[in-house]
């Protein structure tokens, strides 16, 4: 049986250590990298390309068996084309036979992770949209460590008559980025689960009733149960409400989890990230 493979999608520019040590870290099985030189035989296309073959040498050497993709046909500083081949390709791997003849290639349930750091800005909002919007796809980031120009060396190489001023002297006009849709968590699940956070910080024993009470004593609590002829109780209806409107969401959102050997549900690291981002004071 086989084992489900990772793949990473990333930007190369300037970048190696950027690109490559994450990889290595995520113990990358295959690997796309976009990467765009308009002209290869100028100065500049001569030095993007030995980032590009530098980047690729580094990763060959650190994981013998991985998979380079190149991806060359787009310009990586245009969100819309970025944003398409990135759906592209989380596409075709998802699209790939289970049992794929090529045993290089992962298989349609892989892991994917689209590095939203290294390369241009463009690819990096691409990435993170794109991964909101793709099942089973996350985006990460990642920060430096150490960097290769050093304090005394800033002056020299981003100041100019004596002033601050960065990599860029100067701009093309700005281009607006595409809205799209993506809704906010509702707040009512947020505020609920941000409650139940706090009962678990406060107590070893936590029981549906307990939370149910405290939603209540919140001004949360949203259900009002009425008697039926089936004789069900008021307590019983909303249980099933709370397991049904409240746990059952948090579960099929993956903000909680119920760990082996562990009696009760608690947060995912998605679920802390929800809680402290969303209707927060």
């Amino acid at each position: 049986m086989s084992m489900k493979k990772c793949v990473v999608l990333a930007c190369v520019s300037f970048e190696t250590a950027m690109i490559v040590e994450p990889a290595v870290s995520y113990g990358a099985d295959e690997i796309h990298l976009f990467h765009y030189i308009r002209d290869p035989d100028s100065d500049n296309g001569r030095i993007y390309e030995e980032f590009y073959d530098e980047v690729c040498a580094q990763i060959r050497d650190k994981l013998p068996k991985v998979t380079i993709i190149e991806h060359k046909e787009s310009a990586i500083y245009d969100f819309q084309l970025m944003f398409r081949d990135i759906l592209r390709t989380i596409a075709e791997i998802r699209e790939r036979p289970a049992r794929n003849k090529d045993e290089t290639l992962a298989g349609p349930d892989a892991e994917i992770l689209i590095n939203a750091s290294a390369g241009t800005s463009e690819f990096s909002a691409a990435a993170i949209i794109a991964s909101m919007m793709s099942e089973g796809v996350n985006s990460f980031t990642v920060g430096t460590r150490e960097f290769t120009i050093k304090n005394e060396d800033i002056k020299t190489l981003y100041y100019k008559g004596g002033k601050p001023v960065g990599l860029t002297e100067h701009t093309h006009a700005p281009r607006v980025i595409p809205n799209f849709s993506i809704e906010k968590p509702e707040e009512n699940q947020v505020l609920a689960l941000r409650t139940y956070h706090d009962m678990l910080q406060e107590s070893k024993s936590i029981s549906a009733s307990k939370v149910i009470q405290r939603l209540k004593d919140e001004g949360i609590w949203q259900y009002s149960a009425t008697p039926n002829e089936n004789r069900t109780s008021i307590k019983q209806k909303e249980t099933m409400y709370y397991q049904r409107h409240y746990l059952g969401v948090w579960l099929e959102n993956g903000w909680v989890e119920k760990p082996a050997g562990y009696g009760k549900y608690r947060l995912t690291e998605n679920g802390i990230v929800v809680i402290k981002t969303f209707y927060a004071e």
